[in-house]
C-alpha cells in the first residue's frame, strides 16, 4: 500500500490550506485523511515530508483587503492533524523562499530586508525558531550547497528605500545551524532579475562540481551566468557571464555533460567550456 499527500488547494480568499491525503492500494485510490492550516503556500519548497510528519511554513494574511499579514510554522502528523505549531512570525513580512533539511527548516521572509529563519523540528510538537540573520535584500530560491552551505539567489534592495540594486548571490555559513552568518554575497548590478523563484529547473546547482548557474535580465536582454564559489577566499568567481540566444519565452535551462555546459533556449542550443567559459559550439535546431 502506497499513501502520498495531494496538491493543495491554496485558497487564499479563504486564507487557508487545505490538505488531502491519497491512498493508493491495488489500483484503486482513496481518501484517507484530511487538515487544513491558516495562510497559503509560496510555493512546493514550503511543504516537506519527514519522519512520517509534514512541515509547512505559511503567510498569513490577517485583514481581507489589508496588507497586514504575518507568518506561521506548522507540524502536521500521519493523520495531517497539526500537532505542533509557531504562529504570528515576521508581520508585514511575506515568505520568499524555504527548504528543509532533517530537522532543520529554513526560510525568507521580506519587506525591506530578508530575515532568514532557522527551524528546529527536532520535537515535531515543540518546533522553535533557533535564529533569525537579518540582511538588505532577499533570497527567492534556497539551495543546499553541500552539508554546512545554503546558496540564496535574489534581490540586492537599499535597507532604507527598498529600491532594487540587482541581482544577488548569497552563500550562507548553516554549520551552526543557531547563528547563520552570512558567509559572502555577489552583487549583480546589470541584472534586474532571474527566473528562480518562478522556475526553479532554471537553475544549476552542483556543489560537488561547485558550479551555480542561472540566467537574469539586463536592459539588453537575457543572459547566462555560470558561477564557482572560492570556499578559501569566501567569495563567488564569475566563470561566464553570456547573451542567451534563441526564444527564451519557453524558459532556459542550463546542463553539463563532463566539462561541457550546455544553456538551452528554445531551439538553440550553446556550449562552453565549464572551466574557462569559452564558447565550443552551437546548433540551431
Amino acid at each position: 500500500m502506497r499513501t502520498a499527500v495531494s496538491s493543495l488547494d491554496n485558497l487564499a480568499s479563504k486564507n487557508q490550506t487545505i490538505l488531502r491525503k491519497l491512498s493508493y492500494n491495488k489500483g484503486k485510490l482513496s481518501g484517507s485523511a484530511q487538515g487544513k492550516v491558516k495562510g497559503y503556500l509560496n510555493d512546493s519548497f514550503s511543504i516537506d515530508e519527514y519522519d512520517n510528519t509534514l512541515r509547512l511554513v505559511t503567510t498569513v494574511t490577517h485583514n481581507a483587503g489589508n496588507s497586514s499579514q504575518s507568518n506561521a510554522v506548522y507540524v502536521l502528523d500521519a493523520d495531517l492533524k497539526t500537532i505542533g505549531k509557531i504562529e504570528d512570525l515576521a508581520k508585514d513580512e511575506q515568505v520568499y523562499s524555504a527548504r528543509f533539511l532533517g530537522d532543520t527548516g529554513y526560510f525568507v521572509t521580506y519587506e525591506q530586508t530578508d530575515p532568514l529563519f532557522s527551524v528546529d523540528f527536532s520535537d515535531p510538537e515543540n518546533p522553535k525558531i533557533l535564529g533569525k540573520l537579518k540582511i538588505p535584500g532577499f533570497s527567492e530560491y534556497l539551495h543546499f550547497y553541500g552539508e554546512d552551505k545554503l546558496l540564496g539567489i535574489g534581490m540586492s534592495t537599499d535597507e532604507e528605500s527598498g529600491m532594487s540594486e540587482g541581482v544577488k548571490v548569497t552563500m550562507f555559513d548553516i554549520l551552526d545551524r543557531a547563528d547563520v552568518k552570512e558567509e559572502a554575497t555577489l552583487v549583480l548590478d546589470d541584472l534586474y532579475r532571474t527566473n528562480a523563484a518562478y522556475d526553479y529547473k532554471s537553475v544549476l546547482v552542483d556543489a560537488a562540481k561547485n558550479r551555480i548557474g542561472f540566467s537574469g535580465y539586463s536592459q539588453n536582454g537575457e543572459i547566462y551566468c555560470l558561477l564557482t564559489y572560492n570556499e578559501k577566499e569566501k567569495k563567488f568567481d564569475t566563470i561566464l557571464k553570456e547573451d542567451i540566444n534563441g526564444n527564451t519565452s519557453q524558459g532556459v535551462r542550463g546542463i553539463y555533460i563532463e566539462d561541457t555546459l550546455y544553456v538551452i533556449s528554445g531551439n538553440i542550443i550553446e556550449a562552453y567550456d565549464m572551466n574557462t567559459g569559452e564558447k565550443t559550439g552551437d546548433i540551431i535546431l
